[in-house]
C-alpha cells in the first residue's frame, strides 16, 4: 500500500484536496481531528498535558482552555516542545493503526493528511509527500475570509510556519491551488492515477 503524506499552508486548500480524495475512495487520517481527540475529556493526553501545564489550564468542564494554553505556548517554547511531544507521540500511534488497518481492508492508497508533516518529521514515514500551495496574497485572503482574522494576524500565523519555499524541498507532488477549484481536482485526479496506474480503488 502507497501511503500520501498531505500537506499545505494555513488557507491553502488542503481540506479541499482531502476531500477530493476521500471521494476518490481512498482513507484519509485527519491529524487535526485526531489531535483534538487526544486532548479530549478524561483522556490520557489531558492528563499528560495538564501535568506539564498545571491544572489552571482546564476549563471548568474540564477540557482544555485552548486560548490560555495558545497564549503559553506562544510565549513559551519549552512547554511548546513538551506539549506538542505528547500530542505528536498519541497522534502517530493512531496514524500506525490507521494504516494498518487500511492495508489490511485491502487499499491501493491511503493519506496522512496532516498540517506539521514536514515540521514533525513525519515525511520520512510516508511514500509521497503532497503539498498543497496558493499564493501568500490568496493564503491571507482566504484565511480572514474563512476566520476572520486581520491580515496581520494571518501573516504572523504563516510567518510562523515552515515557508512554501522550504516546504517544497520535501514534496514529490506541488498541486497549484491558485486557479479554480475544478483545476485543482483535475491535478489530484492526475497525479492519484500516476501514483496508483488508475484511480480505481476496488
Amino acid at each position: 500500500m502507497i501511503t500520501i503524506g498531505l500537506t499545505g499552508g494555513i488557507a491553502s486548500g488542503k481540506s479541499t484536496v482531502s476531500a477530493e480524495l476521500r471521494s476518490l475512495g481512498l482513507p484519509v487520517f485527519d491529524a487535526d481531528a485526531e489531535a483534538r481527540l487526544a486532548v479530549a475529556v478524561g483522556s490520557e493526553g489531558l492528563a499528560q498535558v495538564i501535568a506539564v501545564l498545571g491544572k489552571e489550564y482546564l476549563s471548568e468542564e474540564g477540557t482544555l482552555d485552548r486560548a490560555k494554553v495558545a497564549e503559553r505556548i506562544f510565549h513559551d517554547k519549552e512547554a511548546l516542545k513538551a506539549v506538542e511531544a505528547i500530542i505528536h507521540k498519541i497522534v502517530w500511534q493512531q496514524a500506525e493503526s490507521f494504516l494498518a488497518a487500511s492495508s489490511k481492508q485491502g487499499y491501493k492508497a491511503a493519506v496522512l493528511d496532516v498540517p506539521l508533516l514536514i515540521e514533525c518529521g513525519w515525511h520520512k514515514n510516508v511514500d509521497s509527500v503532497w503539498l498543497v500551495s496558493v499564493s501568500r496574497q490568496q493564503q491571507v485572503e482566504r484565511a480572514m475570509l474563512r476566520s476572520g482574522m486581520t491580515a496581520d494576524e494571518v501573516n504572523a500565523r504563516i510567518e510562523a510556519q515552515m515557508s512554501l519555499a522550504e516546504k517544497i524541498k520535501y514534496a514529490d507532488v506541488v498541486l497549484d491551488n491558485s486557479g479554480s477549484q475544478a483545476e485543482t481536482m483535475q491535478a489530484v485526479r492526475s497525479q492519484l492515477e500516476l501514483l496508483l496506474g488508475g484511480v480505481s480503488e476496488e
